[in-house]
This record gives structure tokens, sequence and C-alpha cells, in this order.
């Protein structure tokens, strides 16, 4: 038999102002153009966890962006990453739900449903540029249109014991992104670190339920 564990935050709505932004952050990984009302609430602390990072997001007409800043890292003083973009759960990485209408009527995804992934690493000549790409929702009734990697920029510092991601994901990549007339997103986010274990928003990564939009929070695009 099969055990699967339930975050306590599966069984709540949580929802979030998701602050607009009149100028659009440079996506260079350097965030000294975010400040905390931009910051995602942390929520891993009802279920008794510690956050490794802080995540900020905004929105505009154009699209959605957001920052994360990971701390703690590399033990010797140097920061060390593992990305796998084929299997890239495993590793460093990432993970972005967004449900362009929220309704919560369903236990599966439908076109308004993405899910994206981002790694820290793995592009380049080098393999240090980072990753952004979209994927597919597991048992979803119908998948969103596929958003061109090209159309993702995602902005990469790193720094002595941490680093930073800057994410633009734009509207055209969106199916439904219409934020003046539906102005709520359904969100959730799973930060993986094989080095720091993991940080999650509404829901973590376990199967059925990271597909599962009813489970997301909500981002209240203010």
């Amino acid at each position: 038999m099969t055990l699967i564990t339930v975050p306590a935050r599966a069984f709540f709505n949580f929802s979030f102002p998701c602050r607009h932004r009149d100028e659009p952050p440079k996506v260079d990984g350097n965030l000294r153009d975010w400040d905390d009302s931009f910051r995602i609430p942390d929520l891993l602390g009802i279920d008794g966890g510690r956050s490794f990072a802080d995540v900020y997001m905004a929105w505009a007409d154009a699209g959605i962006w957001i920052a994360l800043e990971v701390g703690g890292k590399g033990r010797a003083g140097k920061t060390k990453y593992k990305v796998d973009p084929r299997n890239f759960w495993l590793a460093d990485c990432f993970e972005i739900w967004l449900d362009t209408r929220d309704v919560k009527d369903s236990h599966r995804a439908n076109r308004y449903c993405h899910h994206f992934f981002v790694l820290p690493g793995g592009s380049g000549r080098d393999g240090k540029s980072a990753i952004g790409r979209q994927t597919s929702i597991d048992k979803a009734r119908e998948q969103a249109p596929p958003c061109p990697e090209e159309a993702i920029k995602v902005g990469l510092r790193r720094l002595k014991r941490s680093y930073q991601m800057e994410i633009f994901l734009p509207a055209e990549g969106l199916n439904g992104y219409q934020p003046r007339e539906f102005n709520r997103l359904g969100f959730n986010y799973v930060l993986h670190d094989v080095e720091l274990g993991s940080q999650s928003w509404s829901v973590d990564r376990t199967p059925p339920f990271d597909g599962d939009p009813s489970r997301w929070g909500t981002a209240q695009l203010a």
C-alpha cells in the first residue's frame, strides 16, 4: 500500500495580492528592483516546514514576472547545482502552475491551466545558462497551447552561497490571460533543491494534487 501525505495547506483556500508593475523589471537575475511588497507569503510554516527561498510575483498586461532568491547553498562556500532537463523534477528546479480562470470547479486541469519549469543551468555552450519551458499536466482534460520556449525569459545571477532568478511568462503564452477581465490566477509553485530540500506554496509535488487546479491557491491581481 502506498501512503500519500497531503500537506494541511491543500485543504484551505489561500490568496495573496499580486501587485501590478508599471515599469517592467529587467530580467537579468538581479533582484535590486524587487521589494517586500511583491513577496509571496510563506505558507510552509503551516506544515511545520522552513523556507530557504524568497519568492516574488508581479503582473502587467504584457505577462507575469516571478523572481526568487535561494539562500544557504554551498557548505564549502561555493554554490553548486544539479540540473536534469529531461527529468527536471529530480534535480534543482523551480516549477510554476497557473490557471488563468481560477474557477476551482474541477480536479482536472483544462486549457487555461499551465505548468512551467525553470532550471538554474543546463543550457548554452557551457551548460550554465538557465532554462525555462512549459510542460504538460498529467491527466488534464485538455492541455494549454504551448508557450514558445524562446518567449520565456529567464535571468540568472550566481552568488557565493545563493542564486537569484527572474522569470517572465508572456501574455501570448498564457492561454486565457485577460487580467483586466479576469483578475485572479490560480497559482502554485514548488522549488526543489538537491542540497536544501523542497519548498512549495499551496501544495507540494504529490500526484495527483500537483495537477489539480482546485488545490492551487489564488494570486489576486491588485
